[in-house]
Protein backbone atom coordinates (compact mmCIF):
# COMPACT_ATOMS: atom_id res chain seq x y z
CA UNK A 1 0.00 0.00 0.00
CA UNK A 2 2.81 2.53 0.46
CA UNK A 3 3.80 2.63 -2.75
CA UNK A 4 0.52 3.22 -3.82
CA UNK A 5 0.33 6.26 -1.04
CA UNK A 6 3.29 7.83 -2.92
CA UNK A 7 2.20 6.96 -6.74
CA UNK A 8 -0.66 9.28 -5.25
CA UNK A 9 1.67 12.30 -4.08
CA UNK A 10 2.43 13.97 -7.19
CA UNK A 11 -1.25 14.45 -8.14
CA UNK A 12 -1.91 15.42 -4.82
CA UNK A 13 0.53 18.52 -5.38
CA UNK A 14 -0.24 20.00 -8.56
CA UNK A 15 -3.40 19.60 -7.19
CA UNK A 16 -2.40 22.05 -4.43
CA UNK A 17 0.13 24.12 -6.09
CA UNK A 18 -2.39 24.41 -8.25
CA UNK A 19 -5.66 25.45 -6.13
CA UNK A 20 -3.83 26.12 -3.10
CA UNK A 21 -0.65 28.43 -3.72
CA UNK A 22 -2.64 29.39 -6.79
CA UNK A 23 0.65 29.42 -8.87
CA UNK A 24 0.21 29.50 -13.13
CA UNK A 25 0.08 26.13 -15.06
CA UNK A 26 3.73 26.26 -16.08
CA UNK A 27 5.10 26.83 -12.62
CA UNK A 28 3.12 24.28 -11.18
CA UNK A 29 3.96 21.33 -13.69
CA UNK A 30 7.67 22.39 -13.66
CA UNK A 31 7.82 21.74 -10.21
CA UNK A 32 5.60 18.80 -10.10
CA UNK A 33 8.42 17.44 -12.70
CA UNK A 34 11.06 18.23 -10.55
CA UNK A 35 9.31 16.85 -7.42
CA UNK A 36 8.44 13.31 -8.96
CA UNK A 37 11.33 12.73 -10.92
CA UNK A 38 13.29 12.96 -7.55
CA UNK A 39 10.67 10.53 -5.10
CA UNK A 40 11.24 8.25 -8.43
CA UNK A 41 14.86 8.37 -8.09
CA UNK A 42 15.28 8.60 -4.62
CA UNK A 43 12.71 6.44 -3.18
CA UNK A 44 12.75 2.57 -2.26
CA UNK A 45 9.30 1.82 -4.17
CA UNK A 46 10.21 2.80 -7.44
CA UNK A 47 12.78 1.04 -9.60
CA UNK A 48 13.96 3.97 -11.40
CA UNK A 49 16.94 5.13 -12.30
CA UNK A 50 19.01 8.28 -14.08
CA UNK A 51 18.94 6.77 -17.57
CA UNK A 52 15.07 6.06 -17.43
CA UNK A 53 14.49 9.82 -16.93
CA UNK A 54 15.55 10.87 -20.17
CA UNK A 55 13.11 8.84 -21.89
CA UNK A 56 10.09 11.08 -20.40
CA UNK A 57 11.41 14.09 -21.20
CA UNK A 58 12.39 12.97 -24.74
CA UNK A 59 8.92 11.23 -25.18
CA UNK A 60 7.45 14.60 -23.43
CA UNK A 61 9.49 17.02 -25.84
CA UNK A 62 8.67 15.44 -29.26
CA UNK A 63 4.81 14.84 -28.10
CA UNK A 64 4.74 18.85 -26.62
CA UNK A 65 6.10 19.66 -30.65
CA UNK A 66 2.31 18.46 -32.13
CA UNK A 67 0.54 20.48 -29.96
CA UNK A 68 3.36 23.60 -30.37
CA UNK A 69 2.68 23.60 -33.78
CA UNK A 70 -0.51 24.09 -34.07
CA UNK A 71 -0.95 26.60 -31.05
CA UNK A 72 1.43 28.83 -32.38
CA UNK A 73 -0.39 29.47 -35.80
CA UNK A 74 -3.45 28.76 -34.19
CA UNK A 75 -2.89 31.94 -31.87
CA UNK A 76 -1.51 34.09 -35.08
CA UNK A 77 -4.73 32.88 -37.18
CA UNK A 78 -6.41 34.71 -34.25
CA UNK A 79 -4.41 38.00 -34.28
CA UNK A 80 -4.22 37.99 -37.70
CA UNK A 81 -8.05 38.08 -37.94
CA UNK A 82 -8.43 40.41 -35.05
CA UNK A 83 -6.17 42.83 -37.11
CA UNK A 84 -7.74 42.40 -40.15
CA UNK A 85 -11.29 43.47 -38.07
CA UNK A 86 -13.15 39.96 -38.64
CA UNK A 87 -13.55 39.14 -35.07
CA UNK A 88 -15.35 42.23 -35.37
CA UNK A 89 -17.35 41.92 -38.46
CA UNK A 90 -18.70 38.44 -37.39
CA UNK A 91 -19.26 39.62 -33.85
CA UNK A 92 -21.55 42.71 -35.37
CA UNK A 93 -23.37 39.92 -37.63
CA UNK A 94 -24.18 37.72 -35.25
CA UNK A 95 -25.38 40.95 -32.92
CA UNK A 96 -27.65 41.89 -35.98
CA UNK A 97 -28.73 37.89 -36.86
CA UNK A 98 -30.83 37.58 -33.79
CA UNK A 99 -31.28 40.93 -31.53
CA UNK A 100 -31.48 37.47 -28.74
CA UNK A 101 -28.39 37.46 -26.78
CA UNK A 102 -28.67 34.02 -25.56
CA UNK A 103 -29.19 32.92 -29.03
CA UNK A 104 -26.29 34.47 -30.20
CA UNK A 105 -24.71 32.89 -27.42
CA UNK A 106 -25.86 29.33 -28.59
CA UNK A 107 -25.13 29.64 -32.22
CA UNK A 108 -21.60 30.60 -31.67
CA UNK A 109 -20.95 27.65 -29.03
CA UNK A 110 -23.06 24.79 -29.95
CA UNK A 111 -22.56 25.03 -33.34
CA UNK A 112 -19.50 26.93 -34.49
CA UNK A 113 -17.07 25.79 -31.97
CA UNK A 114 -17.71 22.18 -32.28
CA UNK A 115 -17.40 22.67 -35.27
CA UNK A 116 -13.87 24.55 -35.46
CA UNK A 117 -13.13 21.95 -32.53
CA UNK A 118 -13.30 19.04 -34.85
CA UNK A 119 -11.57 20.39 -38.01
CA UNK A 120 -8.51 21.38 -35.71
CA UNK A 121 -8.50 20.04 -32.10
CA UNK A 122 -6.19 21.64 -29.21
CA UNK A 123 -8.89 24.24 -28.24
CA UNK A 124 -8.08 26.41 -31.36
CA UNK A 125 -12.53 26.56 -30.80
CA UNK A 126 -11.67 28.32 -27.90
CA UNK A 127 -9.15 30.82 -29.22
CA UNK A 128 -11.96 31.81 -31.61
CA UNK A 129 -15.25 31.84 -29.90
CA UNK A 130 -14.02 33.88 -26.69
CA UNK A 131 -12.78 37.21 -28.30
CA UNK A 132 -16.65 37.02 -30.31
CA UNK A 133 -18.44 36.68 -27.14
CA UNK A 134 -16.12 39.22 -25.41
CA UNK A 135 -16.73 41.73 -28.73
CA UNK A 136 -20.68 40.67 -28.16
CA UNK A 137 -20.34 42.24 -24.71
CA UNK A 138 -20.52 38.93 -22.74
CA UNK A 139 -17.84 39.78 -19.54
CA UNK A 140 -15.14 38.00 -19.94
CA UNK A 141 -14.49 35.32 -17.04
CA UNK A 142 -17.94 34.25 -18.43
CA UNK A 143 -16.87 34.21 -21.90
CA UNK A 144 -13.72 32.12 -21.05
CA UNK A 145 -16.00 29.21 -19.11
CA UNK A 146 -18.54 29.52 -21.85
CA UNK A 147 -15.85 28.51 -24.54
CA UNK A 148 -14.38 26.18 -22.35
CA UNK A 149 -17.43 24.70 -22.22
CA UNK A 150 -18.08 24.96 -25.75
CA UNK A 151 -15.19 22.55 -26.47
CA UNK A 152 -18.23 19.65 -26.47
CA UNK A 153 -16.40 17.88 -29.26
CA UNK A 154 -12.86 16.47 -28.36
CA UNK A 155 -13.18 13.06 -28.84
CA UNK A 156 -13.63 13.78 -32.40
CA UNK A 157 -11.57 17.02 -32.47
CA UNK A 158 -8.84 17.12 -35.30
CA UNK A 159 -11.08 14.04 -37.35
CA UNK A 160 -10.94 11.89 -33.96
CA UNK A 161 -7.39 11.62 -33.74
CA UNK A 162 -7.40 10.62 -30.03
CA UNK A 163 -10.14 8.44 -30.37
CA UNK A 164 -8.18 6.78 -33.31
CA UNK A 165 -4.97 6.23 -31.43
CA UNK A 166 -6.87 5.37 -28.03
CA UNK A 167 -8.53 2.41 -30.46
CA UNK A 168 -5.21 1.03 -31.50
CA UNK A 169 -3.66 1.10 -28.37
CA UNK A 170 -6.68 -0.73 -27.10
CA UNK A 171 -6.78 -3.13 -29.27
CA UNK A 172 -10.54 -2.23 -30.10
CA UNK A 173 -11.80 -0.95 -33.66
CA UNK A 174 -12.03 2.75 -33.72
CA UNK A 175 -16.15 2.50 -34.64
CA UNK A 176 -16.36 0.53 -32.01
CA UNK A 177 -14.77 2.93 -29.67
CA UNK A 178 -16.15 5.73 -31.53
CA UNK A 179 -19.66 4.30 -30.86
CA UNK A 180 -19.41 3.32 -27.42
CA UNK A 181 -17.83 7.34 -26.78
CA UNK A 182 -20.70 8.65 -28.85
CA UNK A 183 -23.42 7.43 -26.21
CA UNK A 184 -21.42 8.18 -23.31
CA UNK A 185 -21.31 11.65 -24.62
CA UNK A 186 -24.81 11.47 -25.37
CA UNK A 187 -26.36 13.38 -22.31
CA UNK A 188 -23.43 15.12 -21.88
CA UNK A 189 -23.82 17.47 -24.84
CA UNK A 190 -27.35 17.89 -23.42
CA UNK A 191 -25.37 18.94 -20.45
CA UNK A 192 -23.18 21.15 -21.98
CA UNK A 193 -25.97 23.12 -23.90
CA UNK A 194 -27.60 23.77 -20.60
CA UNK A 195 -24.97 24.82 -18.70
CA UNK A 196 -23.97 27.40 -21.33
CA UNK A 197 -26.99 28.57 -21.10
CA UNK A 198 -27.06 28.86 -17.66
CA UNK A 199 -23.60 30.72 -17.70
CA UNK A 200 -24.75 33.09 -20.76
CA UNK A 201 -27.65 34.33 -18.93
CA UNK A 202 -29.00 32.25 -15.32
CA UNK A 203 -32.35 31.05 -14.30
CA UNK A 204 -34.19 32.93 -16.73
CA UNK A 205 -32.29 32.00 -20.18
CA UNK A 206 -32.77 28.24 -19.07
CA UNK A 207 -36.34 28.48 -18.66
CA UNK A 208 -36.80 31.02 -21.81
CA UNK A 209 -34.47 28.84 -23.75
CA UNK A 210 -34.25 25.38 -22.46
CA UNK A 211 -35.90 23.49 -25.26
CA UNK A 212 -33.96 25.62 -27.96
CA UNK A 213 -30.88 24.26 -26.11
CA UNK A 214 -32.06 20.96 -25.26
CA UNK A 215 -32.74 20.34 -28.99
CA UNK A 216 -29.16 21.33 -30.48
CA UNK A 217 -27.67 19.14 -27.57
CA UNK A 218 -29.78 16.33 -28.75
CA UNK A 219 -29.20 17.17 -32.33
CA UNK A 220 -25.60 16.83 -31.46
CA UNK A 221 -25.43 13.58 -29.55
CA UNK A 222 -27.91 11.65 -31.98
CA UNK A 223 -25.69 12.72 -34.95
CA UNK A 224 -22.67 11.99 -33.85
CA UNK A 225 -23.66 8.59 -32.86
CA UNK A 226 -25.36 7.77 -36.07
CA UNK A 227 -22.54 8.88 -38.17
CA UNK A 228 -19.55 7.24 -36.05
CA UNK A 229 -22.02 3.94 -36.39
CA UNK A 230 -22.71 4.47 -40.09
CA UNK A 231 -20.36 7.08 -41.71
CA UNK A 232 -17.09 7.63 -40.16
CA UNK A 233 -16.09 7.93 -36.90
CA UNK A 234 -12.97 11.03 -38.39
CA UNK A 235 -16.05 13.30 -39.79
CA UNK A 236 -19.25 12.57 -36.59
CA UNK A 237 -18.03 16.04 -35.33
CA UNK A 238 -18.08 18.26 -38.37
CA UNK A 239 -21.26 16.99 -39.38
CA UNK A 240 -22.97 17.04 -35.80
CA UNK A 241 -22.35 21.16 -35.71
CA UNK A 242 -23.67 21.09 -39.12
CA UNK A 243 -26.78 19.29 -37.87
CA UNK A 244 -26.93 21.75 -34.65
CA UNK A 245 -26.68 25.01 -36.65
CA UNK A 246 -29.71 23.58 -39.33
CA UNK A 247 -31.73 22.88 -35.68
CA UNK A 248 -31.34 26.65 -34.33
CA UNK A 249 -31.69 28.39 -37.96
CA UNK A 250 -34.99 27.02 -37.46
CA UNK A 251 -35.82 29.43 -34.18
CA UNK A 252 -34.90 32.05 -36.65
CA UNK A 253 -37.19 33.81 -38.75
CA UNK A 254 -34.63 35.43 -40.60
CA UNK A 255 -32.57 33.10 -41.64
CA UNK A 256 -32.58 33.23 -45.68
CA UNK A 257 -31.54 36.96 -45.36
CA UNK A 258 -28.21 35.26 -43.07
CA UNK A 259 -27.14 33.63 -46.00
CA UNK A 260 -26.86 36.90 -48.32
CA UNK A 261 -24.90 38.91 -46.00
CA UNK A 262 -21.69 39.73 -48.15
CA UNK A 263 -19.63 40.82 -45.53
CA UNK A 264 -19.97 37.84 -43.38
CA UNK A 265 -18.81 35.72 -46.39
CA UNK A 266 -16.18 37.71 -46.87
CA UNK A 267 -15.24 37.27 -42.76
CA UNK A 268 -15.69 33.37 -43.02
CA UNK A 269 -13.64 32.98 -46.02
CA UNK A 270 -10.58 31.92 -43.62
CA UNK A 271 -12.51 29.70 -41.99
CA UNK A 272 -13.93 28.25 -44.84
CA UNK A 273 -10.30 27.97 -46.49
CA UNK A 274 -9.41 26.01 -43.59
CA UNK A 275 -11.83 23.26 -43.68
CA UNK A 276 -12.01 22.88 -47.17
CA UNK A 277 -8.14 22.02 -47.19
CA UNK A 278 -8.70 19.86 -44.00
CA UNK A 279 -11.96 18.03 -45.67
CA UNK A 280 -9.42 17.29 -48.77
CA UNK A 281 -6.16 16.20 -47.02
CA UNK A 282 -8.46 13.95 -44.97
CA UNK A 283 -11.34 12.75 -47.76
CA UNK A 284 -8.70 11.92 -50.97
CA UNK A 285 -7.08 8.78 -50.33
CA UNK A 286 -3.67 10.01 -52.87
CA UNK A 287 -3.90 13.44 -50.68
CA UNK A 288 -3.68 11.86 -47.39
CA UNK A 289 -1.04 9.28 -48.65
CA UNK A 290 1.33 12.10 -49.73
CA UNK A 291 1.09 14.17 -47.01
CA UNK A 292 1.35 11.33 -45.22
CA UNK A 293 4.60 10.08 -46.55
CA UNK A 294 6.51 13.47 -47.17
CA UNK A 295 7.65 15.51 -44.70
CA UNK A 296 7.66 13.51 -41.97
CA UNK A 297 9.55 13.49 -38.69
CA UNK A 298 10.55 10.23 -37.27
CA UNK A 299 11.45 8.85 -34.54
CA UNK A 300 11.42 5.16 -34.87
CA UNK A 301 13.20 3.88 -31.40
CA UNK A 302 9.76 5.81 -29.67
CA UNK A 303 7.74 5.59 -32.52
CA UNK A 304 7.26 8.88 -32.73
CA UNK A 305 6.35 10.47 -36.14
CA UNK A 306 5.05 13.98 -37.00
CA UNK A 307 3.61 14.68 -40.41
CA UNK A 308 4.36 18.13 -40.77
CA UNK A 309 2.02 18.54 -43.99
CA UNK A 310 -0.45 16.46 -42.52
CA UNK A 311 -1.21 18.25 -39.11
CA UNK A 312 -3.68 20.76 -38.72
CA UNK A 313 -1.12 22.96 -37.94
CA UNK A 314 0.30 23.13 -41.30
CA UNK A 315 -3.21 23.84 -42.42
CA UNK A 316 -3.24 26.85 -40.06
CA UNK A 317 -0.39 27.99 -41.43
CA UNK A 318 -1.57 28.02 -44.90
CA UNK A 319 -4.83 29.31 -43.59
CA UNK A 320 -1.98 32.57 -42.17
CA UNK A 321 -0.79 33.36 -45.32
CA UNK A 322 -4.61 33.23 -47.01
CA UNK A 323 -5.38 35.43 -44.62
CA UNK A 324 -2.10 38.42 -44.93
CA UNK A 325 -3.17 38.08 -48.68
CA UNK A 326 -7.09 38.18 -48.62
CA UNK A 327 -6.81 41.33 -46.58
CA UNK A 328 -3.73 42.45 -48.02
CA UNK A 329 -2.44 42.73 -44.42
CA UNK A 330 0.48 45.21 -44.52
CA UNK A 331 4.28 44.32 -42.95
CA UNK A 332 3.71 46.52 -39.64
CA UNK A 333 0.51 44.88 -38.61
CA UNK A 334 1.97 41.19 -39.55
CA UNK A 335 4.58 42.09 -37.55
CA UNK A 336 2.52 42.61 -34.29
CA UNK A 337 0.81 39.87 -34.79
CA UNK A 338 3.96 37.56 -34.68
CA UNK A 339 5.02 39.37 -31.31
CA UNK A 340 1.79 39.41 -29.79
CA UNK A 341 1.91 35.38 -30.97
CA UNK A 342 5.05 34.60 -29.51
CA UNK A 343 4.42 36.10 -25.74
CA UNK A 344 0.68 34.44 -25.88
CA UNK A 345 2.21 31.04 -26.95
CA UNK A 346 5.08 30.46 -24.46
CA UNK A 347 3.51 30.19 -21.28
CA UNK A 348 0.78 27.64 -22.81
CA UNK A 349 3.45 25.42 -25.06
CA UNK A 350 5.63 25.28 -21.88
CA UNK A 351 2.41 24.65 -19.47
CA UNK A 352 1.53 21.19 -21.95
CA UNK A 353 5.20 20.65 -21.73
CA UNK A 354 5.87 20.18 -18.12
CA UNK A 355 2.69 18.38 -17.91
CA UNK A 356 3.23 16.02 -20.34
CA UNK A 357 6.52 15.01 -19.16
CA UNK A 358 5.18 15.01 -15.46
CA UNK A 359 2.67 12.16 -16.91
CA UNK A 360 5.62 9.98 -18.78
CA UNK A 361 7.66 10.36 -15.53
CA UNK A 362 4.44 8.51 -13.67
CA UNK A 363 3.85 6.19 -16.58
CA UNK A 364 7.69 5.14 -16.90
CA UNK A 365 8.51 4.81 -12.82
CA UNK A 366 4.61 2.69 -13.11
CA UNK A 367 2.79 5.06 -10.77
CA UNK A 368 -0.16 5.01 -13.19
CA UNK A 369 -0.12 1.28 -12.95
CA UNK A 370 0.44 0.85 -9.73
CA UNK A 371 -2.88 3.22 -9.02
CA UNK A 372 -4.55 1.85 -11.48
CA UNK A 373 -3.99 -1.93 -10.26
CA UNK A 374 -4.63 -1.20 -6.49
CA UNK A 375 -7.72 0.45 -6.84
CA UNK A 376 -8.74 -2.40 -8.95
CA UNK A 377 -8.17 -5.13 -6.11
CA UNK A 378 -9.75 -2.86 -3.51
CA UNK A 379 -12.56 -1.99 -5.42
CA UNK A 380 -13.61 -5.13 -8.15
CA UNK A 381 -16.46 -4.53 -10.34
CA UNK A 382 -17.01 -1.33 -8.69
CA UNK A 383 -13.52 0.25 -10.48
CA UNK A 384 -16.10 1.01 -13.14
CA UNK A 385 -17.23 4.02 -10.84
CA UNK A 386 -13.30 4.92 -10.86
CA UNK A 387 -12.64 4.02 -14.74
CA UNK A 388 -14.09 7.90 -16.04
CA UNK A 389 -12.11 9.69 -13.12
CA UNK A 390 -9.23 7.94 -14.25
CA UNK A 391 -9.46 9.20 -17.61
CA UNK A 392 -10.71 12.70 -16.46
CA UNK A 393 -7.66 13.19 -14.29
CA UNK A 394 -5.68 12.01 -17.59
CA UNK A 395 -7.25 15.12 -19.31
CA UNK A 396 -7.10 17.30 -16.95
CA UNK A 397 -3.28 17.05 -16.32
CA UNK A 398 -2.19 16.63 -19.71
CA UNK A 399 -4.54 18.76 -21.77
CA UNK A 400 -4.65 16.15 -25.03
CA UNK A 401 -6.84 13.47 -25.39
CA UNK A 402 -4.26 11.60 -27.18
CA UNK A 403 -1.67 12.06 -24.26
CA UNK A 404 -4.22 10.81 -22.14
CA UNK A 405 -5.33 7.74 -23.58
CA UNK A 406 -0.95 6.35 -23.96
CA UNK A 407 -1.41 6.91 -20.30
CA UNK A 408 -4.19 5.40 -19.02
CA UNK A 409 -6.29 3.28 -21.91
CA UNK A 410 -4.13 0.27 -21.78
CA UNK A 411 -4.38 -0.31 -17.89
CA UNK A 412 -8.08 0.38 -18.03
CA UNK A 413 -8.62 -2.38 -20.52
CA UNK A 414 -6.14 -4.38 -18.36
CA UNK A 415 -7.59 -3.84 -15.19
CA UNK A 416 -11.21 -4.41 -16.31
CA UNK A 417 -9.73 -7.91 -17.71
CA UNK A 418 -8.10 -8.40 -14.39
CA UNK A 419 -11.36 -8.00 -12.33
CA UNK A 420 -13.99 -9.63 -15.12
CA UNK A 421 -15.88 -7.00 -16.50
CA UNK A 422 -16.05 -5.48 -20.05
CA UNK A 423 -12.72 -3.77 -21.48
CA UNK A 424 -14.76 -1.71 -24.00
CA UNK A 425 -16.95 -0.06 -20.73
CA UNK A 426 -13.55 1.21 -19.47
CA UNK A 427 -12.09 2.02 -22.91
CA UNK A 428 -15.73 4.12 -23.75
CA UNK A 429 -15.08 5.88 -20.09
CA UNK A 430 -11.03 6.80 -20.41
CA UNK A 431 -11.76 8.26 -24.18
CA UNK A 432 -15.03 10.17 -23.16
CA UNK A 433 -13.47 11.20 -19.42
CA UNK A 434 -10.10 12.16 -20.87
CA UNK A 435 -11.88 14.05 -23.46
CA UNK A 436 -14.67 16.14 -21.66
CA UNK A 437 -12.21 17.07 -19.12
CA UNK A 438 -10.07 18.61 -20.77
CA UNK A 439 -12.02 21.75 -20.47
CA UNK A 440 -10.19 22.07 -17.24
CA UNK A 441 -6.77 21.19 -18.14
CA UNK A 442 -4.87 24.06 -16.51
CA UNK A 443 -3.56 24.73 -19.89
CA UNK A 444 -6.79 25.42 -21.53
CA UNK A 445 -7.55 27.47 -18.45
CA UNK A 446 -4.16 29.37 -19.16
CA UNK A 447 -4.93 29.79 -22.61
CA UNK A 448 -8.32 31.17 -22.32
CA UNK A 449 -7.20 33.61 -19.70
CA UNK A 450 -4.85 34.59 -22.03
CA UNK A 451 -6.66 35.56 -24.95
CA UNK A 452 -9.11 37.30 -22.79
CA UNK A 453 -6.07 38.82 -20.69
CA UNK A 454 -7.02 38.38 -17.69
CA UNK A 455 -4.63 36.10 -16.57
CA UNK A 456 -4.62 37.39 -13.06
CA UNK A 457 -8.30 35.33 -12.41
CA UNK A 458 -6.80 31.86 -13.68
CA UNK A 459 -6.99 30.45 -10.42
CA UNK A 460 -10.53 31.34 -9.79
CA UNK A 461 -11.70 30.13 -13.61
CA UNK A 462 -9.60 27.39 -12.88
CA UNK A 463 -12.23 26.66 -9.64
CA UNK A 464 -15.21 27.12 -11.67
CA UNK A 465 -14.64 25.21 -14.45
CA UNK A 466 -13.20 22.07 -12.79
CA UNK A 467 -16.64 22.36 -11.24
CA UNK A 468 -18.13 22.10 -14.27
CA UNK A 469 -15.80 19.29 -14.97
CA UNK A 470 -16.92 16.92 -12.11
CA UNK A 471 -20.39 17.60 -13.05
CA UNK A 472 -19.29 16.22 -16.28
CA UNK A 473 -17.96 13.11 -14.36
CA UNK A 474 -21.29 12.54 -12.73
CA UNK A 475 -23.23 12.42 -15.85
CA UNK A 476 -20.58 10.36 -17.84
CA UNK A 477 -20.82 7.64 -14.37
CA UNK A 478 -24.53 7.57 -14.72
CA UNK A 479 -24.29 6.52 -18.50
CA UNK A 480 -21.77 4.21 -17.61
CA UNK A 481 -23.74 2.77 -15.22
CA UNK A 482 -26.97 2.41 -17.47
CA UNK A 483 -24.51 0.62 -20.25
CA UNK A 484 -23.58 -1.75 -17.70
CA UNK A 485 -26.81 -3.07 -16.87
CA UNK A 486 -27.97 -3.00 -20.08
CA UNK A 487 -24.89 -4.60 -21.61
CA UNK A 488 -22.89 -6.26 -18.82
Amino acid sequence: MIPFFFSLIPLCLILFLLFGLRLSAWKAGLVGCVFTSSMALFTPFFEFTLHQLAMPIYQGSLTSLIVAYVIVFGIWLYHLLNEAKVIETMAKFISESTQDPIRQVLILTLAFSPLVESLSGFGIAMIVVAPILIALGVERMKAVLISLVSLCAVPWGTLGMGTVIGAQLGNLSVQTLGVGSALLSLPTFIYFALIILFLAGGWSALKSHFWEAFLAGSSMGVSVLLLNKYVSVELAGVFGSFMVMGVLLLFMNNRMELLKNRNIRRAFKPYLFLIVLLLLSRLIPDLKGFLLSHGVVIVEELQYSLPLLYSPGFFLFLTCLFTIGIYRMKQKSIFLTLQLTRKQASPVIFATLFFIILSEIMSEALMTQIIAEVTATFLGPLFLLVSPVIGGLGGFLTGSNTASNAMFIKLQVQAAQYIGISPELTAYAQNTASSHAIMASPSRVLLGATIAQIPELENELLKRITLIALGTLVVIILGLLFMYVVCP
